[in-house]
């Protein structure tokens, strides 16, 4: 069996997964050691046809898992999605395609699970496989969503939520499935039994609010845009005006700057905290990112962030624009002020 699942919620991709490898396990830890995951930025034709069409050991069931290969194959130069030619990259990966959907080639004991983030079902890679394969949507859930999923999940895990408390989740949470399900999880541990009210929501999600805020900055300044991105859209979605994650933003790199400075200067940690702001348990890793950080790349980014702030000021664009080409702009500076701060200590 062939399956192909996609979609941006990430954490029903991984539970179709288990859906999917759970019917298949008969002796504990059989199932494991016939299990393939394969990176597909660096897959080939042939070893993707030698891991789906291998048999199991000493097993009924081997399940081969390709992760990233449909994006990884349509972004390679010269790919086309009609009129194939012999020059054309996916020419390989459609005799593959026709081989994996022989019943003949294909071994009835492997199943073989695409798995892909963000894909187009006009994507070129997606119109070779899909026909192929049994594929499985998952988008992410809509806000209106969200009150049914956390309380199907509670009631799966026996955890007692009030309406009231299923209802503050959702506004508080948003659609990160991740973070849900670590939240109920916390929940039904303060609860120990009893029924869950929003007031005892609202206590125990205050924190996640604040890490996933940090999770927005410290991708940022780590040169990661998927991420930051991601964190930003969710952290929108859930209410938080994009004006305040711009003075997020500035507020971060000021810190960058103070911890740099002080740290050339050997101030001691405890003086370096007090100073900056930067709380006890994330100061050495903020001194760790500014490290990675060359003056001019600094100077530039207070630059552009100033920009963007101005930008907004005077009407030339709205909030959540800014923030995000920011958010790009910050990031391709943090990729090159790695590169110039590593040659550097060369």
């Amino acid at each position: 069996m062939i399956y192909l699942l996609h979609g941006k919620d990430a954490y029903r991709i991984r539970q179709s997964l288990n859906e999917i490898r759970d019917p298949l396990r008969t002796e504990p830890g059989v199932l494991e050691s016939n299990t393939a995951t394969l990176d597909g930025r660096g897959l080939n034709p042939q070893e993707l046809i030698g891991n789906a069409t291998a048999m199991p050991f000493l097993a009924p069931h081997r399940v081969v898992i390709v992760e990233g290969l449909l994006k990884a194959i349509s972004e390679v130069k010269g790919a086309r999605r009609k009129k194939p030619s012999p020059d054309d990259p996916l020419e390989p990966w459609r005799r593959v395609a026709e081989q994996l959907g022989d019943r003949a080639a294909m071994p009835e004991t492997t199943t073989l699970v695409f798995i892909e983030s963000e894909i187009t079902k006009t994507n070129a890679a997606f119109t070779i496989f899909a026909p192929i394969a049994r594929v499985i949507d998952h988008p992410a859930l809509k806000q209106g969503e969200l009150a049914p999923w956390i309380d199907a999940t509670a009631k799966k895990k026996k955890v007692k939520l009030a309406p009231a408390a299923v209802s503050a989740l959702a506004r508080l949470i948003g659609p990160d499935l991740w973070m849900l399900d670590t939240e109920i999880e916390k929940l039904a541990t303060y609860a120990g039994g009893a029924t869950i009210d929003a007031d005892l929501v609202a206590e125990v999600t205050s924190a996640a609010q604040d890490t996933k805020a940090w999770d927005f900055t410290d991708a940022l300044i780590d040169g990661k845009e998927t991420r930051a991105l991601d964190t930003m859209r969710a952290l929108i979605a859930e209410g938080a005006a994009s004006q305040m994650l711009l003075v997020m933003v500035g507020r971060q790199y000021r810190q960058l700057v103070m911890v740099k400075d002080m740290r050339e200067r050997r101030a001691n940690k405890s003086e370096i905290e007090r100073v900056s702001g930067v709380k006890p348990f994330k100061t050495d890793a903020v001194a760790a990112t500014a490290s990675h950080y060359t003056w001019p790349a600094l100077r530039a980014a207070y630059a552009r962030i100033l920009d963007a702030d101005l930008s907004v000021k005077r009407g030339e664009s709205d909030d959540e624009t800014a923030l995000q080409l920011l958010v790009h702009d910050l990031c391709a500076m943090s990729a090159q002020s790695r590169r110039a701060a590593s040659a550097g200590r060369r």
